[in-house]
């Protein structure tokens, strides 16, 4: 039996709305180094990695913020990353995508595959993408 439309939206997986790519950094990276990639880039939060390449954290408009008046020399990245980032798989479905920025209160999710040694980033999900779904089903037209 065929699914409506309705159906094959909630089944549609993360990957297929994503934006695949990230822009990182690394715990060592200096806060000034970081400022300058994030007004250079136009992201708003930058993904900090381990040395092998795995999501050590994020540092975000708000975490830079904070240090506002401070020295940036003084800091690493490793030092306001938020550390527990909440991530999704691609093969997640969009639905659980949005269930999880709703819970959390939060407008983009780190899209990471799995490795032996954590989570390696290879795209984000926000609520753009999300929207813009949403303008491409049959039923908005």
């Amino acid at each position: 039996m065929a699914m409506n439309a309705k159906e094959k939206m909630m089944e549609k997986r993360v990957e297929d709305v994503m934006h695949y790519g990230v822009i990182t950094c690394r715990t060592d990276t200096l806060l000034k180094e970081v400022v300058r990639i994030i007004t250079d880039t136009d992201v708003h939060a930058l993904v900090v990695i381990h040395d092998n390449g795995n999501v050590a954290g994020i540092v975000s408009h708000m975490d830079l913020l904070r240090l506002y008046g401070h020295n940036l020399l003084e800091y690493k990245a490793e030092d306001v990353m938020t550390p527990n980032v909440i991530t999704i798989s691609p093969e997640a479905t969009v639905k659980e995508a949005v269930d999880l920025m709703l819970k959390h209160n939060i407008r983009r999710l780190l899209v990471t595959e799995k490795t032996p040694e954590g989570e390696r980033p290879i795209g984000v999900i926000s609520t753009t993408d999300v929207i813009r779904d949403m303008r491409e089903q049959p039923w908005f037209w």
